[in-house]
């Protein structure tokens, strides 16, 4: 048993049997440097026994910019298994780990590809964990490469029922810290004065010596031993250094005793990191040095030699070393270090090229060139980022800096460093007043920032851009100005997206590139649909769509995601519905999870328009996790305001409130003005399922009052309906015609069925010829698929047959709504519908809360994939889980559908409107 540990064996111990049992977990343990983190993963490795496969990598942070060091060397064991994966991410896990040949030329801009390698590696660790269980060890994690760090976290995050543990060890503060923050932490602090004595028992300390050891050591177990064999420093008036530099003194110490040639050569190896003797030997020969002299390193007890490497005790020795070598000296070091490495290898050579080089230097440049390019086909886009930067610190033509600066920007993005991109788009725009590598720069800048950072700022950067790009390249200038088309939905500026659509209309003939008239119909439509001129806007997107039947828009990944607009802008039972489901499903099988959360949200938007609901809080919730993980705050922004808007709707008070706290948190410092809309619709929207019908006008109002400040007059961003009922309800008739007439006014405008069945029923309720507007709004509705206003007009119906007297007639709407509702879980306005029909003098029955057991989302996902035909293996690729978590909620919803068999689930597909996909 390690000294004063038995918490964190215990910990640790735990998540390793459960494993064993066939359960998952992950536990970071946190500690500063010399805490014995790393002894406690070696103790698990120890305690885990033969019938645990231990997988083990750690960081060093030499190799930090080699990418996919950390996951090669953890996955190593396992690659005889890679065969098993989906091809797809077989092939993409191969070449990262540099075991197959990549593609050639410079990789394409796709957002989200470095998940496929994530995607990978969780299905490559569960299929082993079916033969035998796993513990997962990763030491240092702060220093791994970034590929690597994001794969395993991301595993890490989706084992749930795989028989692995996995432990993780990082120091507080570290830059992986925000990364792990919603994982389980165990942390690891110094020891008790009586553990510290316990463990330097045999240096016959006095207790003098014994108290202040352990007062200056802060109970640190590396710094307490390393002061031991060190008198000199235990003895020194310390004050205040903090303990990791304590430790680093100590080494620095012993440093100084060794000789000349053997410090020469402790020094190549401290920089040249994890390299074979051979080519650390040529190092050392042209430094001056030669292998022989490490022996005095070992002899003082600094390194261990192996047969092909050498091994530091400790990573602070290492660094210690490095920080205590003069630059100049380390410059050259990693000039000789470059020299000396074996021609194809890339990686180490760019690393130590770079590190030599200051100021412009053509032959780094070229070298660093060459490696971004082969980091970016491996899909190691964080490594190509810091490449690139370095390529273009490294060029002499301001023109090519500002090349290659776009290009290490565009690639931070895809690493899912969005901040770090802005960051770099920026400098390369300030760096070049004019040019082609400019206006890229400009451009990309506006696009990253339109999904994670300010969109009032990423609008003004994609207008910049697109004015003179347009004469040159108008193809390019109107994809950028659909985007900014898609910004002014998202700030509701129903101004700025006048004067968009008015230079895309204008721009529309000379483009030539059959997606980008695609593009330009589809966002002109959008901006036409929301500033009033719906007839023309939707003519427009029905004439996109049906030109997308060419393939061109949807065989680009990049832009596939727009073809999900049409259904929810037009909101009809239109053939473009049948595109969604399709869509998502192929950014699945692509394992595409940068472009997934606006795909997600979108389809979740979609199926909150029918009665999909459970389908829409599952793609919500996915929308929102993918987001978060891949930084893109704009799709996690309008996704928590559309999951609170559902929530509210079902009448889950307190879940809705924390859901629209966050997501106004995030809509004011992005300005995403439409989701702060969403969330004032949501607030009035549970108040008046709830009966504070006076709240509820306060919150109706406040939307409306927002919406206008912006000129947007779309009417389904309208609450004017709702709010017509609500001023019913109060009292004011007046105000619920005056809103109900201005209402039927603007969805005359629109012309859409669910905007118009809509204003037909707001007229009914202000009490203009109820019996034919109801009716009208009934037909209306035939044409839309949204079950939740249908059900809305038919409670609304049923209540006023109900009042003129006419019982048998309300008992038929009243039933239909009831039953929607149920099948909603739109709890509050089941409620309502329930009295409503009890006052009818019908007995109601109704199932007790709780006697119904609804799939979850996840199962609902999982039981559509598998009763479509999908093996389970290809389930879980589609959804990021392992096979065992794709069983498990299987079984759970075989038990909550009463089935027991592929063939029932299959058979319930045609039955149950939430199992079968849309139509078509």
């Amino acid at each position: 048993m390690l000294v004063g540990r038995a918490r964190e064996c215990a910990a640790i111990g735990a998540l390793v049997a459960r494993a064993r049992g066939g359960a998952s977990g992950a536990v970071v343990v946190v500690g500063e440097a010399g805490i014995g983190k790393s002894t406690l993963l070696l103790q698990a490795r120890e305690a885990a026994g033969s019938g645990v496969q231990v997988l083990a990598t750690a960081g060093a942070e030499p190799e930090r910019d080699l990418p996919f060091a950390g996951l090669a060397q953890l996955l190593r064991p396992l690659l005889g298994h890679l065969d098993a994966l989906p091809a797809v991410q077989a092939d993409a896990l191969a070449q990262a780990l540099a075991l197959r040949p990549g593609g050639t030329g410079e990789a394409p801009a796709r957002a989200g590809e470095r998940f496929v390698i994530s995607a990978a590696t969780l299905g490559l660790i569960s299929r082993a964990a079916e033969e035998r269980p796993l513990l997962l060890l990763v030491d240092d994690l702060h220093h791994l490469d970034r590929p690597s760090v994001d794969a395993i976290l991301f595993t890490a995050r989706r084992l749930l029922t795989d028989a692995v543990a996995v432990v993780l060890a990082t120091r507080p503060g570290a830059a992986v810290g925000e990364l792990v923050a919603d994982l389980d932490r165990l942390e690891v602090g110094g020891l008790s004065r009586e553990e510290c004595d316990a463990l330097v028992v045999s240096r016959g300390l006095s207790a003098t010596q014994a108290e202040r050891l352990h007062a200056v050591s802060e109970g640190n177990p590396l710094a307490a031993l390393e002061m031991v064999r060190t008198p000199d420093l235990l003895a020194r008036d310390l004050g205040e250094i903090p303990v990791p530099r304590l430790i680093e003194e100590a080494f620095t110490g012993r440093l100084g005793s060794l000789p000349p040639l053997a410090r020469t050569a402790l020094t190549v190896a401290a920089l040249a990191g994890d390299v074979d003797l051979t080519t650390l030997g040529r190092a050392c020969a042209t430094a001056g040095s030669d292998l022989a002299h490490l022996a005095d390193a070992e002899q003082a007890e600094l390194v261990d030699l192996g047969l092909d490497r050498v091994r530091f005790r400790h990573p602070l020795m290492q660094a210690s070393l490095v920080q205590a070598t003069a630059p100049p000296l380390r410059r050259q070091l990693h000039r000789i270090i470059a020299d000396a490495l074996p021609t194809g290898d890339l990686d180490r050579r760019a690393q130590h090229l770079s590190a030599a080089t200051i100021g412009p230097d053509g032959e780094a440049a070229a070298v660093l060139d060459a490696a971004t390019a082969s980091a970016a086909r491996r899909r190691a886009y964080a490594v190509a980022s810091q490449w690139g930067e370095r390529a273009a610190h490294a060029s002499e033509d301001p023109e090519e800096r500002t090349r290659r600066l776009a290009l290490a920007g565009e690639h931070a993005w895809l690493g899912g460093l969005a901040d770090r991109a802005l960051e770099i788009f920026g400098e390369a725009v300030a760096g070049a007043p004019t040019g082609p590598a400019r206006r890229r720069a400009l451009a990309l800048r506006g696009v990253v920032g339109a999904r994670c950072g300010s969109l009032v700022e990423a609008r003004a950067l994609l207008l910049e851009a697109s004015g003179p790009v347009a004469a040159d390249d108008p193809d390019l200038a109107v994809v950028l100005l659909a985007e900014a088309v898609y910004l002014c939905v998202y700030l509701c500026d129903g101004a700025g997206a006048r004067t968009v659509v008015a230079r895309l209309d204008a721009l529309r003939e000379t483009a030539t590139a059959p997606r980008s008239r695609l593009l330009g119909d589809l966002a002109a439509g959008i901006g036409r649909l929301m500033t009033g001129d719906g007839e023309a806007g939707a003519t427009q997107m029905r004439r996109a769509v049906a030109a997308a039947g060419t393939g061109d828009l949807i065989d680009d990944p990049r832009w596939r995601g727009w073809l999900l607009l049409p259904p929810i802008w037009l909101r009809d039972s239109g053939d473009s519905r049948a595109l969604v489901d399709a869509v998502v499903l192929d950014a699945r099988e692509r394992a595409a999870l940068g472009t997934l959360p606006f795909l997600l949200f979108h389809a979740a938007r979609d199926d909150a328009t029918t009665d999909r609901w459970t389908s829409a809080e599952g793609a919500y919730r996915e929308a929102i996790a993918l987001a978060r993980e891949s930084g893109q705050r704009t799709d996690e922004a309008i996704s928590r305001a559309g999951l609170a808007w559902l929530l509210a709707r079902r009448g889950c008070e307190d879940e809705m409130r924390a859901e629209s706290k966050e997501a106004e948190r995030q809509c004011v410092r992005s300005r995403l003005n439409f989701g702060r809309a969403w969330l004032r619709f949501a607030a009035g929207d549970l108040a008046a399922g709830l009966g504070r019908y006076e709240e509820a006008v306060e919150h109706f109002r406040a939307q409306q009052s927002l919406v206008r400040r912006f000129r947007v007059v779309d009417a389904d961003l309208s609450p004017a309906p709702e709010l017509v009922e609500c001023l019913v309800r109060v009292g004011d008739l007046d105000g619920a015609r005056a809103e109900a007439s201005a209402f039927a006014l603007l969805a005359d405008t629109k012309g859409q069925p669910w905007s118009r069945a809509r204003a037909h029923r707001a007229l009914a309720l202000a009490g203009v010829t109820p019996d034919a507007r109801f009716a009208a709004a009934l037909v209306e509705h035939a044409h839309s698929p949204d079950a939740y206003e249908r059900a809305r007009t038919q409670l609304a119906f049923g209540a006023h047959l109900r009042r003129t007297r006419r019982r048998s007639e309300a008992r038929e709407h009243l039933r239909e709504a009831l039953t929607t509702f149920d099948r909603l879980a739109a709890a509050p306005w089941a409620a309502q519908a329930s009295a409503e029909l009890a006052a009818t003098g019908e007995r109601v029955q109704r199932r007790a809360p709780g006697a119904e057991q609804p799939l979850t989302p996840q199962e609902l996902q999982v039981a559509r994939l598998l009763g479509e035909g999908r093996t389970t293996r290809e389930a879980a690729a589609a959804l990021f889980l392992s096979p065992k978590t794709v069983e498990y909620h299987l079984r759970h919803a075989y038990i909550k559908l009463g089935i027991s068999s592929r063939a029932e689930l299959a058979a319930r597909l045609s039955e149950d409107a939430e199992l079968r996909a849309p139509a078509g």
